[in-house]
């Protein structure tokens, strides 16, 4: 229970960006709406069977422009590398990924808030620890091909709307 309820104070806190306008006000409310949207999340999320529940990490992945959807609800293992996570969601989202050749543009995946395309070889788990801008269970994050020398995605707010 405790584990739930740190995760939902992520979530909340991970909104903290928003205008007063869009937010609920309270605290009871927003800490609720912040669970139905996780427990919504987990019902339709699509991953592994087979990985332990614990070890399970939910996000709303944003698929590349152009593609047949615009997002899909996935888990994934939090030891997971990036660039594993990367391979399962395109497998998942059945989009072409050949990040295994040369080719100009690669799948990235990238930071919802500040558009940054993580490292292929970091763990997912430190993504999520991370103190400055971490990825939060159940929030969001995008699904792009970049070409290598780009670090960072441009018009973030575009694949949210």
């Amino acid at each position: 229970m405790a584990a739930t309820q740190k995760l939902v104070k992520d979530i909340i806190d991970s909104k903290t960006g928003e205008t007063a306008s869009k937010r609920r006000k309270g605290a009871k409310n927003s800490e609720t709406a912040a669970k139905v949207a996780l427990m919504k999340l987990k019902m339709r999320a699509n991953g592994d069977k087979s990985l332990p529940q614990m070890e399970r990490i939910y996000f709303q992945v944003f698929l590349p422009k152009g593609s047949k959807e615009k997002s899909k609800p996935m888990f994934f293992c939090q030891q997971w590398s990036i660039g594993r996570v990367i391979d399962f969601a395109a497998s998942l989202a059945s989009l072409k990924n050949d990040n295994n050749k040369l080719t100009p543009k690669k799948l990235r995946l990238c930071h919802s808030t500040s558009g940054e395309a993580l490292p292929l070889d970091h763990i997912l788990q430190t993504w999520i620890a991370k103190a400055d801008c971490p990825l939060y269970n159940g929030g969001n994050i995008i699904l792009e091909y970049l070409n290598d020398e780009e670090r960072f995605l441009k018009n973030v707010d575009s694949y949210l709307e």
